[in-house]
């Protein structure tokens, strides 16, 4: 059922039954002209379905009511789970619609979206990140970046901002609520400690450190409190392009939504993430993927769709006009395309802010924890001890909620 959260518009003539493609609200303009360009150039007939909410309750209510979409976004997490529950078609890697794009791709992308026996779940659509330490425009020329080599050296300049009255909240966390907030926060706080893996001996002590700096962030006050109440990404970012912070640790590429939400470019990137390893770590992976139900034509047609969708074509545009992170390296160095992107930082910094951008996706690592099927289940039940005992009620210390994480962890496997 469609409701206000959603919005249904069909493309094409109607001489075969539509296929439906359902996808999450981000750049839905851009999505749905995609689609109408696809349709002008082979005739095709696709009803689009953008879910404005709950995407991920949307889809799975579908599948549980034995239909769901033909085609449909899936964060690595949701591909993880709705691939365990048989409803994900495997792709044939030598489908000629695929066959020529896989080489193409780059590889760790390719290889992150395959389940454990190896089978492909969809194609890239876009990539969620990796995350991004971004100085305002406004404090970038008084802030060393070798004092921010590690967390507790952030967490000392932020102090000394808030005592020298830069900022009355200085940093700004990915905190909102949902499974792409606060926990993929956690992950790429941990990875930038060299940590991937809930199954390394190190993630233990490496859980307690990264909790520790978020309770020292809401305790001495250098985050807006607000942030706790956060829905989607939307407040945090209108709360950086007031200009009243100096820090945020976010995905790279909404450098370009703040520029567009500004009217100006006020993003700068440091050289270097924080922590013991400083590496750089894709939380989201967004895939295209098919219904398992499709067989014969609907099949043959959906193939195609994902094939344009995931293709060189759109993966230009995103880019270009929205600095998502893309499948195909080679865009990146395309002149018109790396010009375009530079656009989303300011113009003294615009040449660094690029290349330490582009550096650090070059570098970037595949999250496995997202591959696990019960990662949705264990993000919900995380978000809560961190949030709520943890960070609102302060009911436990770090090391207790770190404990409680690697317990939930092992019991939701």
């Amino acid at each position: 059922m469609i409701d206000e959260n959603m919005h249904r518009a069909t493309f094409g003539d109607g001489r075969e039954a539509a296929l439906d493609f359902s996808f999450w609200s981000v750049r839905p303009e851009i999505v749905r002209d995609n689609v109408a360009r696809y349709v002008a150039g082979t005739g095709e007939t696709i009803c689009c379905v953008e879910v404005a909410g709950r995407y991920e309750k949307f889809v799975a209510d579908g599948f549980a009511q034995g239909c769901g979409p033909d085609v449909f976004y899936a964060q690595r997490a949701e591909a993880s789970l709705w691939d365990s529950q048989g409803h994900i078609a495997w792709l044939d890697e030598a489908d000629p619609p695929l066959a020529t794009l896989l080489p193409q791709m780059d590889r760790r992308l390719v290889e992150g979206a395959r389940n454990a026996n190896g089978r492909l779940l969809g194609l890239t659509h876009y990539n969620g990140g990796p995350f991004t330490l971004f100085v305002h425009e406004r404090f970038a020329d008084g802030v060393d970046p070798s004092a921010l080599t590690t967390w507790d050296g952030v967490l000392e300049q932020l102090r000394r901002a808030r005592r020298d009255s830069l900022a009355d909240h200085p940093f700004l966390p990915r905190w909102h609520n949902a499974q792409t907030g606060l926990i993929w926060s956690l992950l790429c706080h941990l990875a930038t400690e060299g940590v991937l893996s809930f199954d390394d001996p190190e993630a233990g002590k490496a859980l307690e450190q990264a909790l520790g700096f978020f309770q020292a962030l809401v305790e001495e006050a250098l985050v807006p409190i607000e942030s706790l109440d956060d829905r989607g990404d939307g407040a945090a970012l209108r709360r950086w392009v007031s200009g009243a912070h100096v820090l945020t640790f976010t995905t790279d590429y909404l450098a370009r939504d703040a520029a567009e939400a500004a009217g100006n470019a006020a993003n700068v990137t440091l050289p270097r993430l924080p922590g013991r390893a400083g590496t750089p770590l894709m939380p989201g992976h967004a895939l295209l993927c098919m219904n398992a139900s499709l067989h014969g034509r609907a099949r043959t047609r959906a193939t195609a769709l994902l094939a344009y969708l995931g293709g060189p074509l759109v993966h230009r545009r995103w880019l270009q006009q929205c600095l998502f992170g893309v499948a195909y390296p080679a865009l990146a160095m395309e002149a018109d395309t790396r010009a375009a992107m530079a656009t989303a930082f300011p113009g003294a910094h615009a040449h660094a802010s690029l290349a330490h951008m582009l550096a650090a996706r070059a570098d970037a690592v595949v999250s496995p924890p997202t591959h696990v099927p019960s990662m949705l289940a264990w993000t919900s039940t995380a978000d809560g001890i961190i949030r709520e005992d943890l960070l609102r009620r302060r009911r436990l210390s770090p090391a207790a909620a770190s404990d409680a994480l690697l317990q939930a962890w092992c019991a939701h496997r």
